[in-house]
């Protein structure tokens, strides 16, 4: 008798236990939270560095010292495919940092920096043939329009464009012409992104 009324309970814990392993299913069945790790464009400078905190690799550099070789480079569409930019010295110009590393197929947004060579250590000299090498770092992000952040993001951004009073400057149109530029002698020292980096590893 105690061994039958064992079975009954015995099966209902091993009911319970497969569904609290199905994915997607939650304790009562329900679809539990998921966090996505997909990327939109966040469209502002505002309080960039405070999302896209600086590394230790990152080295200080005058933006203004960017009078070496350039490269010009035009982007049929937003996001680039470069993923984080940092402000010189004073919080004058942008500097590339990192860029993703593959372009996922023809065509793919956020393969256009791979695809066109862009490289960590160049500084931003001119947007569609504005000269920005030296302008406030903020207005330069703005004219990109090109932070490709997390979606959970945009509430801090709207807030950080009311702080701040506004954008800086509007997008650029697209296609965007930019010309960067190096800095003799300057030895940059941030991670190039392989082919298998995902959004996951940050």
């Amino acid at each position: 008798m105690a061994v039958a009324q064992r079975r009954p309970i015995l099966a209902l814990c091993l009911a319970g236990t497969v569904l609290c392993l199905l994915p997607g299913q939650g304790f009562v069945g329900s679809p539990a939270g998921r966090l996505s790790t997909s990327r939109v464009v966040a469209r502002v400078g505002a309080e960039y560095q405070e999302r896209q905190s600086p590394r230790d690799a990152d080295l200080p550099f005058d933006a203004a010292a960017a009078t070496g070789d350039t490269v010009d480079v035009s982007f049929k569409k937003r996001p680039f495919g470069i993923l984080r930019y940092t402000p010189g010295n004073g919080g004058k110009g942008a500097m590339v940092q990192e860029v993703i590393g593959k372009s996922r197929y023809p065509g793919d947004p956020q393969g256009q920096g791979f695809a066109a060579g862009v490289k960590g250590g160049w500084v931003v000299k001119t947007i569609n043939g504005q000269d920005v090498q030296t302008e406030d770092f903020n207005t330069v992000m703005d004219l990109l329009d090109d932070e490709v952040a997390d979606p959970r993001f945009s509430k801090s951004v709207a807030l950080a464009i009311e702080k701040q009073g506004g954008r800086k400057a509007q997008p650029a149109e697209a296609p965007i012409a930019i010309t960067y530029a190096t800095i003799p002698g300057y030895e940059w020292k941030g991670e190039v992104l392989g082919a298998d980096w995902e959004p996951a590893h940050r």
